[in-house]
Parts: C-alpha cells; sequence; structure tokens
C-alpha cells in the first residue's frame, strides 16, 4: 500500500516553544490550523470518532509536551492517524522524544514497542509517567537519548483513544508502530529519516515480528535496519497451548481472546471462554492488572472453552491467522530471553529464534541463566544502545542461532 507524501503539520517554533500549546490540522487542509489542545485526560479522550475524508496515515491530529523527558531532552504526547481493524482508518495515540542537543545531520530513530500494560484506556503508556516505581518504562531510553537517537512509539489501537483495545493482533500493532515512524517524519524538529531501528518486549516483541513483515508492504518509503526483541509473546497458539497448563497466565489467556475479538463479530468469547471466563470480563476496565490478580493461582482451564480452541475452529484459526507473521525482513535481529521467563517460556522463544534463522536471517540468540520476563529487560536495555549504532553503521551483525530445545 502506498501513500502520498504528508504536510508538515506545524512550525517547529510552534510545537517546540517551552509555552507549547498544540496544533491542529484539518486532512483537507493546505495551512496549519491553531487550535488549543486539552489537557489532561481529554488530550486522548476528545479525539473525533472518525478520521476525515483524505487523511493518511501517519498524519498527526494534535501534541502536546510532555513533563518527564528525560534530561538533556523533550517528549510529546501525539495523536496521530492509523489503520484500524479491517483497515479502516482511526486515531491512536503515541510519544516521541528528542535530545535537546542539535543533531550534525538527520537523527537516528529507534521505535519502542511496549509490553502488556492493561486494557482499559488508563492503562496506555503516554497516560502514564515515563518513571513509576518499577523504573523507566521505555527501556534504555536515556542512553538512546544521549547517544543523540530519537525515540518514537505507540499505545496502539484503542488503547488511551476511544475504540476497542486490540490487544495482541499482531498486523494491526505493527501498522500503529510503522505510523510512528511515520509521524516522526513529520515532526517539527525531529529531523529523522526514513531508517529505523525497533526493538519490543513481550507483547511489543510480537509487534516487532509484525513489523519486520508487513514493513516493506505497508510502509515501503521505510527502512528497517535491525529488530530487537525481549521476551517476545510471538505465536499465540503456542502461548494459548501453554497457558492451559499453569496457574498464573488466565488473565493472559482471557485477554487475548477479548483483543483477538475486536473487528471478528462472527465469532463469539462464549466459544473461548468458559461462564467462569465470561465472568471474568468486567476485570478487563476495573485496572491495569485486576484481570490478572482475580485469576492468579487458578487453573486456566477454569477460565477457558476448550472446545472452540480445536483445529478447523474458527478461533482456531484466527489464532493461526495472528501467527503468520513470517517471512520477516531480511535484516539483523537480537533476542534477549531468560530461561526462567514462566509468561513466555524460554522453548517458545528459542522456536522462533530458529525459525529466524531457518529463514537464513541473521539472528543474534542471547540466553540469560536465572532470569525471568521482568529481569531480562535491563540486560537488553544495556545491550541495545550500541547494538542499535552498529546497525546504522552498517557494521556486520553478530550470528548465534539457539540450540535446539
Amino acid at each position: 500500500m502506498e501513500f502520498s507524501s504528508r504536510k508538515v503539520l506545524a512550525t517547529a517554533l510552534l510545537l517546540l516553544s517551552v509555552n507549547f500549546t498544540a496544533t491542529h490540522v484539518s486532512a483537507q487542509s493546505s495551512s496549519p490550523a491553531n487550535k488549543d489542545v486539552p489537557q489532561g485526560s481529554a488530550f486522548w479522550d476528545e479525539i473525533p470518532t472518525q478520521v476525515p475524508d483524505g487523511a493518511k496515515p501517519g498524519e498527526i491530529y494534535w501534541a502536546k509536551q510532555r513533563l518527564d523527558a528525560p534530561k538533556g531532552s523533550k517528549g510529546w504526547d501525539v495523536i496521530y492517524v492509523t489503520a484500524g481493524i479491517g483497515e479502516k482508518l482511526t486515531y491512536v495515540s503515541g510519544e516521541i522524544y528528542l535530545p535537546d542537543q542539535a543533531p550534525a545531520g538527520q537523527r537516528r530513530l529507534v521505535l519502542w514497542n511496549h509490553e502488556t500494560a492493561g486494557m482499559e484506556d488508563s492503562c496506555a503508556p503516554s497516560r502514564r509517567s515515563l518513571v513509576d516505581k518499577w523504573g523507566v518504562r521505555i527501556p534504555a531510553i536515556e542512553d538512546l537519548l544521549k547517544k543523540g537517537f530519537a525515540v518514537v512509539t505507540s499505545d496502539y489501537q484503542g488503547l488511551g483513544t476511544p475504540g476497542a483495545t486490540a490487544y495482541l493482533n499482531g498486523a494491526a500493532q505493527a501498522q500503529a508502530s510503522l505510523d510512528a515512524v511515520r509521524f516522526a517524519q513529520t515532526f517539527p524538529g525531529a529531523n529523522v529519516g526514513p531508517k529505523f531501528t525497533a526493538y519490543g518486549w513481550s507483547q511489543g516483541g510480537q509487534t516487532s515480528l509484525w513489523l519486520a513483515h508487513l514493513q516493506e508492504s505497508y510502509a515501503p518509503e521505510l527502512q528497517l535496519l535491525g529488530v530487537g526483541e525481549i521476551a517476545p509473546a510471538s505465536r499465540h497458539w503456542d502461548l494459548t497451548e501453554y497457558d492451559l497448563t499453569t496457574t498464573i497466565t488466565g488473565g493472559y489467556y482471557i485477554s487475548r481472546m477479548v483483543g483477538l475479538h475486536v473487528g471478528h463479530p462472527e465469532l463469539k468469547l462464549r466459544d473461548v471462554l468458559s461462564v467462569d471466563g465470561l465472568e471474568m470480563l468486567e476485570n478487563l476496565s476495573a485496572g491495569c492488572w485486576t484481570i490478572a490478580d482475580k485469576t492468579q493461582g487458578k487453573p486456566t482451564t477454569l477460565f477457558a472453552n476448550q472446545e472452540g480452541l480445536k483445529p478447523g475452529k474458527p478461533w482456531r484459526e484466527l489464532l493461526e491467522k495472528n501467527d503468520a507473521f513470517l517471512p520477516v525482513k531480511n535484516v539483523p535481529f537480537v533476542f534477549f530471553q531468560g530461561d526462567k521467563d514462566d509468561a513466555v517460556p524460554v522453548q517458545l522463544t528459542r522456536k522462533v529464534a530458529a525459525d529466524l534463522c531457518q529463514q537464513r536471517v541473521p539472528v543474534d540468540y542471547r540466553e540469560s541463566q536465572g532470569l525471568d520476563h521482568e529481569t531480562i529487560v535491563p540486560i537488553a536495555a544495556a545491550a541495545l544502545p550500541a547494538w542499535f549504532e552498529d546497525r546504522f553503521k552498517g557494521s556486520p551483525a553478530q550470528k548465534a542461532c539457539p540450540k535446539p530445545n
């Protein structure tokens, strides 16, 4: 799919000033029209439910400066256009962070794809502080900004903005992320080119794999240079099989089915959720992690209707379609995985990395003993900035395929 070039939506002076308010541009207008942007939650809530005719993916609707960017940088929340479920255009939210120091040439761009955050709008990363009790929520962002990179990220469809949250819909989330790279191209003061690297953790790892599958067809004007995978929640049929053996992932199972149900009214949740599972649905809007807390310690089989998961059933076919991210673009990949991960088991990540190796994609698989789904993240954060620098330099990538399971 090809798209015409997009117009710069505001002057850098307006957008980058300390007293920045916002800029809004009609997709049918050839000149910027200044508009006050609502503050607080209204920034995300008071956007149109319909994208106007003539809008293009990656177009910025409005933006506002954040107050929590790392020292020596500035950050903004952005509402922009992307493809929704079924390809109908929709508005989504994201963020962009830029170093204060002006670049000698174009800035290098890194795309972050976020992990599971919850399914109610208040859980969207852009609606939260960059630093919370667990630390900085975008791994390595301080080091990346110090090295002169621009960092952009998407909340994905329906998380933070009106509409259903398409949780773990790999193709849709990849399109939202690619369109975040697109809005960075026109963001005043960003001064980035079409080349970029991407990385993601857990849910964001799946997004990154789909992005590498779709980039050349969905956004051919962009150039992906490499992908970092941190414990990627890659194949959802494999994860579903795993979930049914545990007492700790019932919330993931329920959330996955609800997310994949978006855009598929012909499917019924009762075909994959039991009565107990259906009764848990109210917890999806009760807090970012309430569904996990309520299901913790109970077998996932309690919440599942396994009849709908059998081969040939519509839900099984949808799960398998959501796993069809191969082939990926022939660019270097680096994987970070802990062998004690109980959310994304190590054998599943080994399998995905091995499949990429079989496709002759350059893979650097790094497995850490004793680390789990969370403790692997600092390992990746320490290594990725230098790895991204090498991709922009065109340096040969190290290759190390995983050992067979």
